[in-house]
């Protein structure tokens, strides 16, 4: 068997419950590491559990702006 092509994707999307504030620019921050920890947490959650759950591998949260 030929194993799959991982594909990338990009997914935008408003959070409307957390305000912006200028530390979650920075990757190094407290609230950016604890907010893109969550963040992952629940999309990998609900992507596992989505039509794509069967070969999806994780997912990288890499800004908020």
């Amino acid at each position: 068997t030929t194993a799959a092509a991982l594909e990338h994707f990009t997914v935008n999307f408003t959070i409307t419950n957390l305000p912006y504030t200028s530390n979650l620019e920075n990757l190094d921050s407290a609230k950016f590491r604890a907010t893109q920890k969550v963040m992952n947490t629940l999309l990998d959650r609900l992507l596992k559990e989505s039509s794509i759950g069967p070969v999806f591998q994780g997912c990288e949260t890499t800004a908020f702006r």
